[in-house]
């Protein structure tokens, strides 16, 4: 027996010597406290128990298409992406007890975008495939819960384009509506030498919480946004006299004022 066999078959065993602890411990997270009795009794019997150090990695990029699906029972998970334009990554989210991951990429067949890691000693449920998809067949309470990362964002995009119909009384729109129709308010706009004080004035006074860098054209070359203040404002070495094109997301995505309100819901969710 390998030495990763021997660890799955411990960490199998493990969850099988107290099925019963694990029950009532994923009874007190959503959606497993709304799942029948014998689906999340399946669910638990088909992990294994995982442990990971601090700073360790549990899954990432090059690990290719994910093959598992995880549970942390204890512990804490955070992810973290390359930075498009600094050296170094930024940390996008943390996660703790009950949560799960990386469901987008294991309903999207595909390999996460985001390098997991434990942010300290941290203990994880681990499903394979083969079961998570046995689950999700199952259970409607799992599955729906599985593809609210989905349906949140087509929720997002409907609600604003039921406030616009509200706003503009006697015209119908739909998700079908082009995003010209729906936007608000022209872009706040500033040229990638603007000084990095100057661009987060603008935001402030604007109301914004971002800002578009463009160039002569107009033509938009990156973005600055309330979460990339907040890495600039974290670093020691930070200059508010820099100009903002060091500290923006070179390269944004967008649609165009003809693409529906149904493209931006897609774009947004293919890069969740």
């Amino acid at each position: 027996m390998s030495k990763k066999d021997a660890y799955s078959q411990a960490g199998r065993t493990a969850v099988l010597q107290n099925i019963q602890g694990t029950l009532q411990f994923l009874q007190r997270f959503p959606p497993f406290n709304q799942m029948e009795h014998s689906h999340l009794a399946y669910l638990v019997e088909q992990c294994q128990l995982r442990f990971y150090a601090c700073g360790e990695s549990i899954v990432k990029p090059a690990d290719g298409p994910v093959e598992h699906f995880y549970i942390v029972k204890q512990g804490r998970v955070v992810g973290e992406r390359q930075h498009l334009v600094k050296p170094g990554v930024e940390t996008t989210f943390e996660i703790t007890s009950g949560e799960c991951f990386p469901l987008a990429a294991l309903l999207g067949e595909r390999a996460t975008r985001t390098e997991h890691l434990a942010g300290e000693d941290t203990f994880c449920l681990q499903l394979n495939k083969a079961a998570f998809i046995r689950v999700f067949s199952m259970s409607e309470v799992f599955r729906d819960f599985a593809l609210r990362g989905v349906s949140s964002l087509l929720d997002q995009v409907n609600q604003q384009v039921r406030q616009r119909a509200v706003e503009t009384l006697g015209t119908q729109y739909s998700l079908n509506t082009p995003l010209g129709e729906l936007a608000m308010r022209h872009p706040v706009v500033c040229s990638a030498d603007t000084p990095l004080r100057e661009a987060v004035r603008l935001m402030h006074e604007q109301q914004v919480g971002s800002i578009v860098i463009v160039d002569a054209q107009r033509y938009p070359t990156g973005i600055f946004t309330l979460r990339d203040l907040r890495q600039v404002v974290a670093a020691a070495d930070a200059e508010l006299g820099a100009p903002i094109e060091r500290h923006m997301t070179a390269r944004p995505f967008y649609l165009s004022p003809t693409a529906s309100a149904f493209d931006a819901a897609m774009a947004m969710t293919e890069r969740h």
